[in-house]
This record gives C-alpha cells, structure tokens and sequence, in this order.
C-alpha cells in the first residue's frame, strides 16, 4: 500500500470531508476511502479521455481523404445521425 500527502485549498478540503463524512459516516477510514474513490474516479477518467484521443486520431486518419470541409461534414452527420436535413432545424 503506498501513501500519498496531499495539500489542498481550505474550502476544498472542507468541502471533501464534508462529503466524505455524510456518505461514510464519522468513523476511522472514510477520509481514505474517498478519496480512493475520488482518484479511481480520476484515473478511469483519464484513460478514457486518451482512449479517445486515439479514436479520433484514427478517425481523421479514416477522414483525410474526403474532400468536404469540416463543417459540410458535420452537417452530414447530424443529417445521417437525425434523419433530417440540418437546414431545416
């Protein structure tokens, strides 16, 4: 198990305690567990936002050869997406 010390602004460290409290109760551990949470949170988190960077890298890659710029594209999808003609919204 590894130890992490943490340094925050008052009014948030007030607040996450606050929180912690209500959801854990007052007793030994729920400062911990919270902020378990909280860091899992930031991770998956994290991990999902650079899986999909990768996606987009490889959807423009997918994209580049088409000769619409990104705004006629847009609107295609949304007209493919909704079924609807953008312009008549």
């Amino acid at each position: 198990m590894g130890e992490l010390k943490v340094v925050l602004r008052e009014e948030l460290l007030k607040a996450f305690k606050e929180k912690a409290y209500r959801l854990f109760g007052f007793k030994k551990g729920s400062i911990k567990e919270a902020a378990e949470i909280a860091i899992r949170d930031f991770v998956e988190k994290i991990e999902s936002a650079e899986a999909e960077e990768i996606d987009i890298s490889r959807l423009r890659g997918l994209l580049s050869d088409l000769k619409v710029s990104s705004v006629e594209l847009q609107h295609k999808a949304l007209e493919l997406w909704i079924g609807h003609d953008p312009d008549r919204l």
